[in-house]
């Protein structure tokens, strides 16, 4: 098969969809699949030998990682050297949508596959001066999404959302972990150590996260707070990383940046607890990776997350913003050691056989339910609101493009 990779994000940023982007090439490529991968630019350094074109970009105002790229005709020209099977559509949103005209104005037809991973329509909330674009970005992707052959996402209770907004041809992108690198076997005491700053006696509390203001972090502040005798260790970066440093320092915390690879799984597995305060996850892979290497989580019972854990059983779940319930999962986790122990294997057993070669197995069945389904005759055709969603993703991409400077890929 012949699948041509649309990514809104890829290296070298890091983050949830870049590495399931990854996994999917790699699993892909070990079905003898053929790739090409079209992207924004970004600097930094790309450890990837799949095919790749990227394009001119710039900032996103409040979350300069997230790079909005502005494709041109090379889009084209690559797409009919390729002539794909199938063309995967990798959390499109500013860019990926902007592919999708481009490529049918062009009169380019071919098959389509949109995967939804991130509740950009809940995003933006995070952000007082967007927070009124949440009902129009919702609407903007309903109307690109349900132009696409088929649709997949990452949790059961994901798809069930987007059903009842009416969103369409919504299959389950099983959820998976690399579950030989993230397994209780990478447990450490270099990296409790490293983790503790010397004290590994300590409880030891870790949040793996992106430092933004959508994933919550600054409300594990008042929770490590009642715990004064543990430390907390915060592994991840982003925009917001100076502004919680300021105010966590008054607590037992430390930030480490990014960790990768065996270095991150170590700290799971070196870990008492994972603590975790994201409410917009459509999965959750950190949850995940915490779960496969027998750390015991305490999570929000929201997004997808609840279909990850079975409350009481693989992990414990909170009511979002409540803190007096997460500290109570916190203290009866800390406090019970054969409890933790418990909790914590109950998750290793579940998730062990959840790896990725079944998962992109259900990707590539999906892929040809979207050739089966195309309609060569209908392909080019748009009702009047399709085509409004398509001026608005191109009003905002100019919008936010006066507040960015453009960084052109070298040639």
């Amino acid at each position: 098969m012949r699948v041509a990779i649309i990514a809104e994000v890829f290296l070298p940023k890091i983050d949830g969809v870049v590495h399931r982007t990854l996994n999917l090439i790699e699993q892909l490529q070990a079905a003898s699949d053929e790739l090409m991968i079209a992207c924004p630019y970004a600097e930094g350094e790309r450890d990837c030998d799949v095919p790749l074109v990227d394009f001119k970009s710039f900032p996103f105002i409040t979350y300069p990682e997230y790079k909005i790229g502005i494709p041109d005709s090379r889009l084209e020209d690559a797409i009919r050297e390729f002539q794909p099977d199938v063309i995967h559509y990798m959390n499109p949103l500013a860019f990926g949508f902007r592919c999708y005209n481009r490529l049918l104005k062009a009169g380019l037809h071919y098959p389509s596959m949109f995967s939804f991973h991130t509740l950009y329509g809940e995003f933006v909330k995070g952000y007082a001066a967007l927070r009124p674009l949440s009902p129009i970005i919702w609407w903007t992707m309903r109307e690109f999404h349900n132009r696409a052959d088929m649709n997949m996402t990452v949790s059961g209770l994901m798809r069930d959302e987007l059903i009842e907004r009416n969103f369409e041809r919504v299959e389950l992108w099983p959820p998976a972990v690399n579950v030989e690198q993230f397994h209780p076997r990478q447990k450490s005491d270099e990296m409790r150590n490293r983790l503790t700053q010397g004290r590994p006696e300590k409880p030891l509390l870790l949040t793996v996260s992106r430092l933004a203001p959508e994933k919550n972090v600054l409300f594990l502040k008042e929770i490590v707070s009642r715990f004064p005798d543990a430390t907390l260790a915060v592994v991840g970066d982003g925009p917001q990383r100076g502004e919680l440093e300021k105010k966590f320092a008054s607590l037992d915390a430390c930030f480490f940046g990014y960790l990768t690879g065996n270095e991150l799984a170590a700290a799971y597995a070196s870990s008492d607890l994972f603590l975790y305060a994201s409410e917009t996850e459509t999965m959750g892979n950190v949850v995940l990776e915490g779960m496969a290497t027998g750390c015991p989580v305490v999570v929000p019972r929201a997004g997808g997350i609840p279909s990850l854990v079975e409350h009481e059983k693989t992990g414990l779940l909170y009511e979002p913003r409540n803190v007096d319930d997460a500290c109570s999962h916190v203290e009866k986790l800390l406090s019970d050691i054969a409890y933790r122990e418990q909790i914590g294997n109950a998750a290793y057993e579940t998730v062990k056989t959840w790896d990725w070669k079944h998962a992109i197995n259900r990707v590539r069945e999906v892929y040809q339910e979207s050739i089966d389904r195309f309609d060569p005759n209908s392909a080019g055709s748009a009702t009047t609101k399709q085509r409004l969603a398509g001026m608005m993703v191109s009003s905002l991409v100019t919008t936010f493009g006066c507040l960015g400077k453009t960084t052109k890929p070298p040639k």
